[in-house]
């Protein structure tokens, strides 16, 4: 069972995108082009940020986030502004709920390969089987995944493919000569059926800090208190 916890590393990354966003919406402004029921064109400006603008169109059953943040188009209620307004101050953002609820193939990609993690599965893969095969040293493992001609690449996912198959090839080429032809013989396999080997876009993430920050901005421009 591997150590690495995708969940936890979302928990990270989440944070680091509450932090951001707080960060860039110093001095944030919004303008309501338009404002017709759940007709609504809103623009923003960010002159803190990298990112610069963004605006959010909805209509019935659809809202569009796009400029610095990326292009992200949600399906869900007749007024979207529901799925991002919180039911209680303690609801904070689901990232995972709310990539559900996007249309697909409407914007950049929610989730991407993540090469560090990778690496991280691959040395965890590689340490127990430095442990489980007596003619694999440590130092033979990391040579082999580290040396200059060991081609060990994890930058892609088909770079991490091929580096897996070489060192699996490299283990079973230097078993002992008395272990050919027994049955009881394992060779080494990654078990990369088991590795979530992609995470959350940064991009994304900002963006789902974002929107509810967003609709919170319209509710003080635009509601009126009862009473």
């Amino acid at each position: 069972m591997s150590e690495i916890d995708p969940y936890v590393e979302l928990r990270r990354q989440k944070e680091a995108a509450r932090e951001r966003f707080a960060s860039d919406s110093v001095g944030a402004t919004m303008t309501l082009v338009k404002d017709e029921g759940v007709y609504r064109h809103l623009a923003f400006r960010f002159p803190k940020s990298s990112w610069e603008w963004c605006e959010i169109l909805t209509w019935p059953g659809a809202l569009i986030l796009r400029g610095g943040l990326g292009c992200w188009s949600f399906t869900r209620t007749e007024d979207m502004f529901d799925l991002f307004r919180p039911s209680s101050p303690d609801e904070g953002v689901d990232p995972v709920y709310w990539a559900e609820k996007l249309v697909p193939g409407s914007g950049a990609e929610v989730m991407k390969y993540d090469a560090e993690r990778a690496e991280a599965y691959v040395r965890e893969a590689v340490e127990a089987a430095v442990k489980a095969y007596d003619h694999v040293s440590a130092e033979e493992a990391e040579e082999w995944l580290s040396s200059d001609w060991s081609g060990a690449d994890f930058s892609t996912e088909a770079d991490l493919m091929r580096s897996l198959g070489r060192f699996e090839a490299l283990v079973d080429a230097h078993r002992p000569t008395s272990t050919f032809g027994r049955g009881d013989y394992q060779e080494f396999s990654f078990p990369v059926h088991e590795w979530d080997l992609r995470r959350y876009n940064d991009w994304f993430l900002l963006a789902c800090e974002m929107l509810p920050w967003a609709v919170g901005q319209y509710d003080a421009a635009v509601l009126v208190p009862v009473g």
